[in-house]
């Protein structure tokens, strides 16, 4: 009788099930926190020691921030990955804003609804989805600046056409019902960055990439170009749906001003200081941008001009933006956690091995590093020496 052989592999037989769990573990510790943080009864006293302001104004801001994390990465997905620029993504976003505004001011709904809030952010999804189709369509054709400035047109005709439809008065759109539930767009904000990075690591994503590093190189491969611009810049026109949907519930009161060429501009602002092609440098330059200024508020006149230099500051340090293209993985900090636990008992026992052997090596350096600084010290004593024999004056 044959003896079967059983052969076992180190390699993770599921690790797409493992990355999820671990996600999804991640997305939930954080929900936590959110919660123990904002609903806790120390949080009034810790935002004012802090951050130097009350628990209602961070409340603001941090709503402020989550909308407009939604907003960078998707404006990130089309002009970052895509390669497009686009100078009129606040049009889209005024387009959800409105139609989800509709729906909630005369669809009864009142404040708090979250089911209405959420049959809201569907609609605003879709209709702000369908401008950008419509949008795309002619528009992806051309490249570069003739891109931009088209989008940029495109955005202000959204703008105008708002105007002229007068709903209250010059655009104005009042009366909708407020809806302040912070764990409610947490939710939101993290299902639509889950959905955007699960994308941007999948075979469609890497045809993103690809198209954006060489089009024409995309299409000899069998990537059908035309088809992914148009369903990249769509679906990041309805993810601006969704953060017009929060931005009006979070006001009660939509002004087709607000979403003008400036608005657009001040998410692209975020987009490269973060970094193009980078979702995580987009929410870190968000909460950085909105917190800024709320934080040196207290130097009154001045904070403007603080707020500015430290930005060109930061560009000039970092010109690709603050994190580039580097992407956080709780994945990968798992595995590094798991990986260090695991070690610790060896890195343990070799400690005093490894601690004479840095001695050592600290000892030989500075060894090393006197006989030199010698040198150095009397090369200099020579060349002073030199200068003062020819009566101050260099060979040059």
């Amino acid at each position: 009788m044959e003896k079967q052989i059983t052969y076992r592999s180190t390699v993770n037989p599921n690790p797409n099930k493992k990355r999820w769990t671990v996600n999804i573990i991640s997305a939930t510790i954080l929900l936590l926190l959110i919660y123990v943080v904002l609903g806790g009864d120390f949080s009034k006293d810790i935002f004012k020691t802090i951050l130097g302001m009350n628990y209602r104004q961070f409340l603001t801001i941090f709503i402020s921030i989550l909308y407009t994390i939604i907003l960078a990465v998707s404006l990130n997905l089309s002009t970052g990955c895509l390669g497009e620029m686009v100078l009129g993504h606040a049009g889209f976003m005024a387009v959800g804003a409105y139609a989800g505004s509709l729906y909630l001011k005369y669809s009864g709904a009142m404040a708090d609804d979250n089911f209405a809030t959420i049959v809201a952010i569907l609609i605003g999804f879709v209709a702000a989805g369908i401008v950008g189709f419509l949008v795309g369509i002619p528009v992806l054709r051309l490249r570069g600046d003739y891109l931009a400035i088209i989008t940029l047109g495109f955005g202000q005709i959204i703008s105008t056409i708002i105007k002229l439809l007068n709903f209250d008065g010059s655009g104005k759109l009042t009366g909708i019902p407020l809806n302040r539930n912070v764990m409610l767009y947490a939710i939101v904000v993290i299902i639509v960055v889950t959905v955007i990075f699960t994308f941007m690591k999948s075979r469609h994503g890497r045809a993103i990439l690809a198209i954006r590093e060489d089009d024409i190189a995309a299409e000899a491969c069998g990537i059908p170009v035309t088809k992914y611009k148009v369903g990249t810049f769509t679906f990041s026109a309805a993810l601006a749906g969704i953060a017009g949907v929060l931005f009006a519930q979070n006001i009660g009161v939509l002004q087709p001003i607000k979403f003008e060429f400036n608005y657009s501009i001040e998410i692209l602002v975020i987009v490269v200081l973060g970094g193009l092609g980078s979702f995580t440098g987009s929410i870190v330059a968000t909460i950085i941008l909105l917190l800024l200024p709320e934080m040196l508020r207290f130097l009154q006149d001045y904070r403007l001009i603080i707020y500015s230099s430290l930005l060109i500051i930061i560009m000039l340090t970092k010109p690709n933006g603050i994190l580039g293209r580097y992407e956080f993985s709780a994945y990968s900090s798992y595995k590094k956690i798991v990986k260090f636990f695991k070690n610790l008992p060896a890195n343990l026992k070799a400690f005093p091995s490894n601690f004479k052997k840095g001695m050592v090596k600290v000892k030989e350096f500075f060894k090393h590093f006197r006989k030199n600084m010698l040198k150095i010290f009397r090369k200099m004593g020579k060349n002073v020496k030199t200068f003062f024999n020819r009566g101050g004056s260099s060979d040059e």
